[in-house]
């Protein structure tokens, strides 16, 4: 991976998770959570709830893809030090979740100077592969924190 922009330190880092739990408001509708964030890599989740479900009583396909788009966002972010924007976004739903807490593991896995792309797995209480993403996202090359 070639080596463009600063990744974020710890303080920076845990900035990031509470803008991101705090203020970013479909997030936080959503009641997405970070569990972890480093440079290049994001473990975020959501807790199931009726809010989430689609007409077949099953989580509805928005929300594994904006947990996806959440999670590759914050990594690709927290490894670049710049503020990033999805360009694209392909998601496969892989199975039904119906209750518990589903859990979203993200890593960079290319980054060029104006580029990252970065892949996600969902999985469900059982630690069952319900949803995997990958995605492109600009990288803004204005100095300064990533999340102005």
């Amino acid at each position: 991976m070639e080596n463009v922009g600063h990744a974020l330190n710890n303080e920076q880092l845990s900035k990031l998770t509470r803008y991101f739990e705090e203020s970013v408001t479909f997030s936080k509708h959503m009641g997405c959570k970070v569990k972890e964030v480093e440079p290049g890599r994001s473990v975020l989740y959501v807790d199931v709830a009726d809010i989430h479900m689609n007409g077949n009583g099953t989580l509805h396909g928005g929300v594994y893809s904006s947990l996806i788009d959440n999670a590759m966002g914050l990594a690709v972010s927290a490894l670049v030090g710049f503020r990033t924007a999805t360009i694209s976004l392909n998601v496969s739903f892989l199975g039904a979740v119906r209750e518990g807490r589903i859990t979203c593991r993200s890593e960079v896995v290319h980054r060029s100077r104006r580029l990252a792309t970065a892949e996600a797995k969902v999985y469900g209480d059982n630690e069952e592969l319900v949803a995997l993403g990958t995605g492109t996202f600009r990288v803004f090359e204005k100095r300064g924190d990533p999340i102005v």
